[in-house]
């Protein structure tokens, strides 16, 4: 597990630091003062590669597209957003420790140094015509300067001289994540993430604590859960019901089942692993609250796996108490806060938030 990361100049964060990461991680604080970002930080932290960073911005909801001709100003605003205040002069920079005592770095900077595969661009030119390159603007490779990663030290995102942009590949550090977005994060729900996170668990033949979970908290009449493609076209995932008929797809079901389904399952599925989810709340009943915290803790317990979450309801954080008795210590809450247009984090152990909790004070 992450025990502890440090994050500069990423997003909101001019510079955080959270010490003392437990099992559960739940993130809180108003719009605007970077709980989702602190999920991408631990993301970047752990992932380490332009692929992770470049695929943030869309699940945010975010669908920019690389137009063509490159250029540097061009290049440069596909990734300046990620930099807190848009400044790409100092680095993005994270630093995190694991329960292993492994330490790893990353620092995400332009390379300017037009010897080491930098380019420039090139106006477009009809294919019929010669190929006459004409140099408009030097473009620099974003550098992704990794200690303590696995393979690769260095990674690179570059943008390519017949235009489109290239990224390294390595391997990350160690941990597989798993980043379930916010279904009001300018996307709606995506069925598809609990097809996938579903079909791999009933792949390994290991579905049935879900079904059971689904059950018990949702739907009595919940004979099973399967992966089917009745016409041929995308797999969906459907349930089988006491009382019709004929299977039933989930997100007939309920958009918000559908979710609970995706988020079991892949904490099932990350064994040693990470799973970040975004808005925990978002298309559920206050009255499954209790029941979901319990389930992520047992599952989380089993199968060694770390969660961090994010949440606006004051409900859910108080559901919290019936879970975290006797397990105060794998609990801690991070509270975002927004001050002179930084954003910091305040970590809360899990036995003082119980108190805090108990007593009626406002921890979000």
């Amino acid at each position: 597990m992450i025990k502890s990361l440090k994050v500069e100049n990423f997003r909101c964060f001019r510079a955080i630091e959270a010490t003392g990461l437990q099992r559960i991680n739940v993130v809180v604080g108003k719009n605007a003062t970077g709980k989702t970002a602190l999920l991408e930080a631990v993301r970047l932290a752990v992932g380490g590669t332009p692929t992770v960073l470049w695929g943030l911005n869309p699940s945010r909801g975010y669908f920019g597209g690389v137009p063509q001709p490159m250029t540097r100003d061009i290049f440069e605003s596909l990734w300046n957003s990620y930099f807190f205040n848009f400044d790409s002069s100092t680095s993005i920079f994270t630093d995190c420790s694991d329960s292993n005592d492994k330490h790893s770095t990353l620092r995400v900077s332009y390379d300017a140094r037009t010897s080491e595969g930098a380019i420039t661009s090139q106006p477009a030119v009809p294919q019929q015509a010669a190929p006459t390159i004409v140099p408009t603007s030097f473009i620099p490779r974003l550098a992704f300067e990794r200690s303590g990663f696995p393979g690769t030290a260095t990674l690179y995102a570059t943008a390519l001289l017949q235009g489109g942009l290239n990224f390294d590949q390595g391997p990350e550090l160690g941990p597989v994540t798993e980043f379930i977005q916010s279904s009001a994060m300018g996307v709606n729900y995506n069925p598809n993430v609990t097809t996938q996170l579903f079909s791999q668990l009933s792949l390994q033949q290991r579905e049935s604590k879900v079904v059971a979970a689904v059950r018990d908290e949702f739907e009595h009449s919940l004979d099973s859960l399967v992966v089917l493609s009745p016409t041929g076209g995308q797999p969906a995932l459907y349930a089988s019901l006491g009382y019709l008929k004929e299977k039933l797809p989930v997100t007939y079901l309920s958009a918000g089942i559908g979710r609970f389904i995706a988020m079991l399952s892949a904490v099932l599925l990350r064994r040693k692993g990470i799973v970040l989810i975004d808005e925990i709340e978002n298309g559920l009943s206050y009255k499954s609250f209790t029941a979901l915290w319990k389930y992520l803790l047992a599952f989380a317990t089993e199968n060694d796996t770390q969660i961090f979450v994010s949440t606006h309801s004051a409900e859910f954080v108080r559901d919290l108490l019936p879970a975290m008795e006797g397990h105060e210590n794998d609990f801690t809450l991070l509270r975002a806060e927004r001050v002179n247009g930084s954003s910091g984090i305040e970590v809360i152990d899990g036995k003082l938030l119980e108190a805090a909790i108990d007593q009626g004070v406002e921890v979000r």
